[in-house]
């Protein structure tokens, strides 16, 4: 499938760095990050759907095994 997208200068100067970076020409940090962002979306929906189905006894049950201590710098 062939897609024509017109975008701002602005954002268009901002892909072409980024792009430049990454040593990769446009289309393909374009479609790269269309994927990964897909990806992610993907993966937090099923997240959700998992977390949805959770009883609050068996998110009580795990959390027991996580430590009481204090955050580590920069993760307060």
């Amino acid at each position: 499938m062939t897609v024509t997208l017109q975008l701002p200068n602005d954002i268009a100067r901002q892909i072409e760095r980024a792009a430049q970076r990454q040593h990769v020409t446009m289309r393909q940090y374009i479609l790269t990050t269309l994927q990964d962002t897909l990806s992610y979306q993907d993966a937090f929906e099923m997240l959700q759907e998992k977390l949805s189905q959770a009883s609050p006894l068996s998110v009580d049950e795990i959390l027991r095994y996580i430590p009481d201590r204090q955050p580590l710098p920069g993760d307060e």
